[in-house]
């Protein structure tokens, strides 16, 4: 509800939130008191409001429902990440959304940081050269199950789809966008949930493209916190710094430039994405979109693709073996 004055702050009295939806009795009472807006108890009745678009934000076991019952009834929407819990779920958002030709997006949050969209450009511009290898490592900083640290995604993996479903499918939407089509998967998974659960709270896996690149991935719910990316190329090398507050650079190092005179190792050359990238959140570009009457940059069959290499990734975990796409 927040971004009732979000919406209309930035993109001006035509584009307001007017009606929301929520299982909860409590909080269909506060959007009504505080927000003034009206609350439905299900979908079908928030759909027959009448709406320009949707913003799917439920839990994600909820989303199957929405996008399809959208699509039917040809209202765009912005989904969160993952669009389902399964690949059958996620199959018929695709199937329906392309059907009814509705405009439609994924809110992968990291394509719209200007560091991460940095390095995008670098590998298209082919200013890395061919890429040779990938990595990303994301550590949320919750923790886990035995510290008492009850993340709903690893109490309840029907409802969230697991914490590679949930969470790792930011790292590896990143990779694939970079990098390109999977051709092979191994992943190692612990967790100090009960076995009963089956959800995994740490995940290392490694990770081939059809392009010949390699890459390395890690995703934890602990208390350690750190994120860390990088992208190796036959002309050069790009990796982000972490710096605080919520400012991130970019460390590039050309193939082509020598040691400087008196050093054991290469400098490298500093970047501020910031300088020369546009700063346009998921919500902002799926609104312009929206205007102009185009497609989004990231349509739910990127997200099906994602999701069919997190679901490998976990079936590699299960059966101790690496898994081909």
């Amino acid at each position: 509800f927040t971004k009732q004055i979000t919406l209309q702050k930035f993109f001006g009295d035509d584009v307001k939130i007017v009606a929301c939806s929520n299982r909860g009795k409590e909080k269909r009472d506060l959007a009504v008191k505080d927000y003034g807006i009206a609350a439905y108890e299900n979908v079908d009745q928030l759909i027959n409001h009448g709406l320009d678009f949707m913003l799917i934000v439920s839990t994600s076991h909820a989303h199957h429902e929405a996008a399809v019952k959208c699509a039917k009834a040809k209202i765009p929407y912005l989904i969160e990440k993952p669009i389902a819990p399964n690949i059958e779920q996620a199959r018929e958002i695709v199937a329906t959304a392309e059907a009814a030709g509705i405009i439609n997006g994924v809110n992968y949050s990291m394509r719209y940081v200007p560091a991460f969209q940095k390095m995008k450009q670098m590998v298209d511009s082919k200013k890395l050269g061919d890429i040779l290898a990938i990595w990303a490592a994301t550590h949320r900083g919750f923790g886990f199950y035995s510290s008492g640290d009850r993340h709903a995604a690893i109490t309840n993996p029907k409802e969230s789809g697991g914490w590679i479903v949930h969470h790792m499918c930011h790292i590896v939407d990143f990779v694939i966008w970079c990098a390109g089509p999977v051709e092979e998967v191994y992943a190692l998974t612990r967790s100090t949930a009960p076995a009963e659960l089956d959800s995994e709270e740490l995940v290392f896996a490694s990770i081939k493209f059809k392009n010949g690149a390699i890459g390395t991935l890690q995703d934890q719910i602990g208390t350690y916190c750190h994120h860390d990316t990088g992208i190796i190329g036959t002309k050069g090398s790009v990796g982000e710094i972490i710096s605080y507050p919520e400012k991130k650079l970019l460390k590039y190092f050309p193939e082509d430039e020598p040691f400087r005179p008196g050093m054991e190792w290469a400098i490298p050359h500093i970047i501020d994405p910031d300088e020369d990238m546009d700063i346009e959140s998921g919500l902002a570009h799926f609104i312009r979109c929206l205007k102009e009457k185009r497609p989004t940059k990231v349509p739910v069959r990127e997200a099906l693709y994602s999701l069919e290499v997190c679901n490998a990734m976990r079936r590699s975990a299960k059966e101790g073996r690496p898994i081909k796409m």
